[in-house]
């Protein structure tokens, strides 16, 4: 009797339990709940993509061109698509929706595909004993009353996926998006900047100046510096945006170089600039944490006065890596009483200087870096000024006209050492170095959201080598052929280390077997 009760007692808490299970299940597939334990959000959709779809006047239609079987190399990242895709939905009020398209022919969705603008992508794959190249479809077609977008979806994208998802969205409904000011000279229209463009004009609105005329009263704007001094109505025009409360994101230096020699450069932005509590050096910044270019089939050229850096835990560059320098002079906080100066990119602490006028480099630095030159502290490329600051031209009264403003209380100017910051380079490893640019003005709106997504997953992880390096500091000879090295090793390591574990294990039990059955036979 009691073995009856005590069967029974087990079958009704198990079927207690598988109710509660299926109810669990029956609820989260209507709820379609999802937990993200990842650090800061990582894979939860943000406030500012939740908005873009949360306010639809019509229906929107996404559609994810996909070839039937992708590569390795594409599941995770599908993965991801579809996931982002599933989170719009749910932030789309019933307005957002989408679709997989495969088919029904490999042909017939590439043709399909590239009408929408979506092309075909190449793999090396080993398939059948052999190594063939495998044709892939894959991107996103973004519809929305009678007009489209197309996004072609890379490897690698993860990263700035969900950025350039929202700027489409956002791009496609006519979002509302924020007014800026940009000031820029000859030299900016003569340098390859299209991809930086492209991205400023889906991120603002933007109205270029010449400052000859009162710029437009924006929150933000951007000066592309040139070679030459301002005028003084385009100087006081400048100046008069910042005294009213404007924001400056300013991108500087002192070098001129035609690709033989390399002279310093004289303009009158440097005095405004310094009379704002920012001195310029005119020393070039180097690291021994730099951009390399491959020679033959085995060297290696370092170039040191173009020093690759890692972001600070400031937003503007917190979590962004390989932002390259091209000929940076160093950023100096002239202590003007009421300022505030804080250091949001720098250099590494192997750094040195190469001085001015002459800025003759040892030809030996390109071959084999010694690290005894690279002994400096960390060089500031990238900073913030805030607090009061006074009018340039307060004590030139003969400037000032009849709305003159002498003097502005909360001043905010974000600086880079770096005046072509915005040219596309020629690396595709540095291609979002810009972002630092269009995170500036965000952080100056309080738009923290948008940097929060354009640069979410950029940071290399903590199992990278030359991450690893950088951030402790560590220097072992040539960055690149230790990191080759020790990636070697850890191969090696990886493929006997489990090997050496098994037969380890194995002598210890048979050893533990061995003395047991001795001991049996020692006590018979």
């Amino acid at each position: 009797m009691k073995k009856e009760k005590k069967t029974s007692s087990i079958l009704s808490n198990l079927l207690i339990k598988l109710a509660i299970v299926l109810m669990v299940l029956l609820i989260g597939s209507y709820a379609r709940v999802r937990w993200d334990f990842s650090k800061n959000k990582a894979y939860s959709l943000s406030q500012v993509s939740k908005d873009a779809v949360s306010n639809l006047q019509d229906n929107m239609v996404v559609k994810l061109y996909s070839s039937k079987e992708l590569p390795a190399a594409m599941l995770i990242l599908d993965r991801y698509v579809k996931d982002l895709l599933e989170e719009y939905k749910q932030a789309g009020k019933g307005k957002f929706h989408y679709e997989v398209i495969n088919g029904p022919s490999p042909e017939d969705l590439k043709n399909k595909a590239l009408q929408y603008g979506v092309g075909a992508m190449y793999f090396r794959i080993f398939e059948n004993d052999k190594t063939t190249t495998k044709e892939v479809i894959y991107g996103l077609v973004f519809e929305y009353q009678g007009n489209f977008e197309s996004m072609n979806v890379l490897p690698k994208m993860q990263n700035q996926l969900e950025y350039q998802m929202t700027l489409k969205i956002q791009k496609i409904t006519r979002y509302t998006l924020p007014d800026i000011t940009a000031f820029v000279d000859t030299l900016y229209t003569l340098m390859p900047r299209q991809k930086y463009e492209n991205e400023l004009y889906s991120n603002y609105n933007v109205h270029f100046t010449n400052l000859l005329e009162p710029p437009p009263k924006t929150h933000v704007m951007i000066v592309h510096s040139g070679y030459d001094s301002l005028s003084i109505t385009q100087l006081y025009n400048l100046d008069q945006f910042l005294m009213q409360g404007g924001k400056l994101v300013v991108l500087a230096d002192k070098i001129f170089s035609d690709g033989e020699t390399v002279m310093e450069i004289h303009s009158n932005l440097f005095d405004f600039l310094e009379n704002n509590g920012i001195k310029l050096s005119s020393d070039i910044a180097m690291d021994i944490f730099c951009d390399s270019r491959q020679m033959g089939v085995d060297t290696n050229i370092s170039f040191p006065i173009y020093p690759v850096l890692r972001g600070s835990q400031h937003p503007i560059t917190r979590n962004m890596s390989n932002i390259i320098i091209y000929m940076g002079n160093g950023i100096i906080f002239n202590r003007k009483p009421g300022l505030k100066f804080q250091t949001i990119l720098a250099t590494s602490t192997r750094s040195a200087l190469l001085e001015g006028p002459d800025y003759q480099l040892d030809s030996r630095l390109f071959f084999n870096p010694d690290p005894d030159v690279f002994v400096n502290p960390p060089i500031p490329l990238g900073a913030i000024v805030e607090g009061r600051m006074e009018s340039y031209f307060k004590e030139k009264p003969q400037f000032q006209r009849s709305d003159f403003v002498s003097e502005v209380k909360d001043g905010k100017i974000v600086i880079f050492g770096d005046r072509e910051l915005y040219v596309d380079p020629d690396k595709p490893i540095y291609e979002n170095r810009y972002q630092i640019i269009l995170n500036a003005v965000d952080w100056l709106m309080g738009r923290e959201d948008m940097i929060n997504i354009r640069s979410r997953h950029l940071q290399e992880s903590i199992l990278d080598i030359a991450y690893y390096m950088h951030k402790n500091n560590l220097l072992w000879g040539d960055p690149a052929k230790t990191e080759r090295r020790i990636k070697m090793e850890v191969k090696i390591i990886a493929t006997l280390l489990p090997s050496l574990i098994l037969i380890a294990v194995g002598g210890i039990i048979s050893l533990h077997r061995k003395r047991t059955k001795e001991f049996k036979n020692e006590e018979i």
